[in-house]
């Protein structure tokens, strides 16, 4: 390895190492909670990982001498790339406030718009991969690996010179349409972090972007016949596209931080609702106390035992109390969500008082508020039940209907 070379290994490397450990993470998210989107961005991931780990130069020649095909990483690191750019650009077209409504807040598509999206996406990419590998089979490229000068070393080919063409004009219309798509949808959230993260992703591609123009700039020359512009496609170029992931990646991982701290927050609301609710009723607890790095399978066990209950206070649950709730919900300009966790911890808060008096309510509810929220909404109706459990809103209630 040359010293020129020394320093693209080191980066090319590292950052394919850092996008297979956070294709790993998103793989074991999507193991426990199977939402198409984290399946996206771990192949989206691990595509882009092996598209640098391949493009290191001496990765680069362990191809080469391992297939017996001279520079078949030129063709594996391209078809990476293409393959990335497509799983990225369905990802963002999966990504709407439209789908977290429909998913409880969750933003995750349901699995036929995911379908949906890779029908309308694959084809054409997987058209450009087919494509390229016909044009690079065709090309009779004579032996020796040109890890970093591939392009510019035989850009003079007319074959070779299609390929290229080919792969950049697949990859700046995936990066522009990611952009694009990103930038419009980042207008249709308020929430600032996700709003952010959306625009890192598109000042992302668009950086990634220049990747491409400076190649096409680098090889066009070489076609005409000049060495000139060859510092182009062999420095500036790959440096644009590595600065361009590492925007993109800053996003996925400050979205992870971000999940991971909103999910402990969640969980520990989730604590304070179990153990008001299993006070009652000891009787419904089956799992044992949380660890500290298991918050989302205790999470899972603790929402069934605050639904069974709930079922077992609803003898003790006033309908009176459910509905001067909803009333007031309603005045205060509550979505009817809101409006049901609201009522749903009134209910309880009511539920536990007559239970240690021993005064069961003249009109029993028979179905207590929120117990028919789809399970995909669950754990966040649970959420926001026991973030209302002691507030304002509650004790008006409570003092309303104690009043009356």
């Amino acid at each position: 390895m040359s010293e020129m070379e020394a320093p693209f290994t080191a980066t090319y490397l590292s950052v394919g190492t850092l996008m297979y450990v956070l294709a790993a993470y998103k793989t074991l998210a999507w193991t426990r909670e199977r939402i198409p989107g984290l399946l996206l961005m771990a192949s989206a991931a691990f595509a882009v990982g092996t598209g640098f780990i391949s493009a290191a130069p001496d990765i680069y020649r362990w191809i080469g001498r391992t297939s017996g095909i001279s520079n078949l990483a030129t063709l594996v690191v391209y078809s990476s790339v293409i393959v990335c750019c497509a799983f990225f650009l369905v990802l963002v077209l999966l990504w709407s406030p439209t789908s977290a409504a429909e998913n409880g807040g969750s933003g995750a598509a349901p699995p036929a718009r995911a379908r949906a999206a890779l029908r309308r996406v694959m084809p054409p990419y997987a058209a450009v991969v087919v494509l390229m590998a016909a044009l690079f089979f065709s090309a009779d490229l004579p032996d020796g690996e040109v890890p970093l000068t591939f392009d510019t070393t035989f850009a003079d080919r007319p074959i070779v010179f299609a390929y290229l063409l080919v792969y950049l004009a697949g990859f700046t219309v995936a990066l522009w349409s990611m952009g694009y798509v990103s930038w419009r949808r980042s207008k249709d959230y308020k929430d600032p972090v996700v709003h952010g993260n959306l625009l890192r992703l598109a000042v992302g591609c668009f950086v990634c972007s220049g990747y491409s123009l400076f190649k096409i700039i680098a090889v066009s020359g070489r076609a005409l016949g000049t060495s000139a512009l060859d510092a182009l496609s062999t420095a500036v170029g790959p440096a644009s596209s590595s600065l361009g992931c590492l925007i993109i990646a800053s996003g996925w991982v400050a979205g992870a931080v971000r999940l991971r701290r909103q999910r402990r927050r969640d969980f520990r609301a989730l604590e304070t609702l179990w153990r008001t609710v299993t006070r009652a009723d000891p009787g419904v607890v089956l799992t044992s106390p949380p660890a500290g790095s298991s918050w989302d399978f205790h999470a899972l066990g603790r929402v069934g035992e605050i639904r069974d209950g709930q079922l077992a206070l609803r003898p003790w649950t006033s309908q009176d109390v459910v509905d001067t709730a909803k009333r007031l919900g309603e005045a205060e300009g509550l979505a009817p969500p809101e409006q049901d966790a609201v009522a749903a911890a009134a209910a309880l808060h009511s539920a536990l008082l007559a239970l240690e008096s021993g005064q069961a309510p003249q009109r029993p509810c028979e179905r207590p508020p929120g117990i028919d929220v789809p399970p995909h909404a669950e754990r966040q109706h649970l959420v926001t039940v026991a973030r209302h459990l002691d507030g304002p809103l509650v004790r008006r209630v409570l003092a309303e209907v104690t009043s009356t």
